[in-house]
């Protein structure tokens, strides 16, 4: 579940794109940490099977990136 001012990110996450006025959602689906070191994730397009992005995890946590989306009711 995202929170407002995350720390961590967690599988099942939801983001928003910070200059993506449409408000779409990508959702954490895969955590790891890459050879370098660095924690990174793969996010998939919420209701769009096959768009995937995969990117650190410190991006994300970026607010000039991305923010957390609302939880999904």
């Amino acid at each position: 579940m995202a929170r407002s001012h995350p720390s961590t990110i967690d599988v099942n996450d939801r983001f928003n794109k910070a200059d993506d006025p449409s408000g779409r959602v990508w959702v954490v689906v895969r955590l790891w940490t890459a050879t370098d070191g660095l924690p990174h994730a793969r996010l998939e397009f919420e209701g769009k099977t096959g768009e995937t992005r995969i990117m650190s995890v410190s991006a994300l946590l970026d607010r000039r990136f991305y923010s957390p989306a609302p939880a999904r009711h």
